[in-house]
């Protein structure tokens, strides 16, 4: 019972890191600014974490889970067909990024632009995300072209799916214009549905 106010003191620092350093970029953000987000001190914030890098490492961890528990229990991933299945995936992307609300912005994408020179633990945990989140889409395109008699490079159309993601936030961060990420998307789902015929 005694530590329960520890966990959440834990999730609010996570919570709140991910947001600023998606906002603002790793290095941006302070530990300072972190533990003000959160509400609560910076005793608590060394009681749960060595430093920003560890920190960070414990908010990709958590992004990876969220993510792919997300498609993972998605309504799509109950339809029988794959294709459809493949589709729903794409179209649910699209729909993220159209909502005028979601701040154009992916926390390991904006991690790892900073940091994959200077800090292997999170290069690591960031190669881990876009692998696992690969590896979800490319099962989908994998399933979708072996239903439709295809041979395709599902890995490597996955990998050109989250670089497309990926290169479009970082478009629309530097036009101004989010629009450009779900346009972006969708000319990549035409792309990887056509090929399935």
């Amino acid at each position: 019972m005694s530590d329960s106010p520890k966990r959440g003191a834990r999730e609010k620092l996570i919570a709140a890191a991910t947001e600023l350093i998606r906002r603002n970029g790793y290095s941006a953000t302070s530990v300072d600014s972190i533990v003000e987000a959160a509400g609560v001190s910076k005793g608590s914030f060394f009681y749960h974490f060595e430093g920003k890098e560890a920190l960070t490492t414990a908010c990709l961890e958590n992004w990876d889970r969220m993510t792919t528990g997300m498609l993972a229990d998605a309504p799509f991933m109950q339809l029988e067909d794959p294709v459809q299945r493949l589709q729903g995936c794409l179209e649910f992307f699209i729909m993220v990024f159209s909502d005028a609300r979601q701040y154009p912005s992916c926390l390991v994408g904006t991690t790892v632009q900073e940091v994959a020179d200077s800090s292997p633990t999170l290069r690591e945990a960031a190669r881990t995300c876009f692998s696992h989140a690969a590896g979800q889409i490319g099962g989908l395109i994998a399933g979708a072209a072996q239903a439709r008699g295809r041979e395709l490079d599902s890995m490597g159309l996955a990998n050109l799916w989250m670089a497309t993601l990926q290169g479009s936030l970082l478009m629309a961060k530097a036009s101004g214009d989010p629009a450009r990420i779900p346009a972006n998307l969708r000319s990549q789902r035409d792309y990887i549905l056509g090929l399935l015929g």
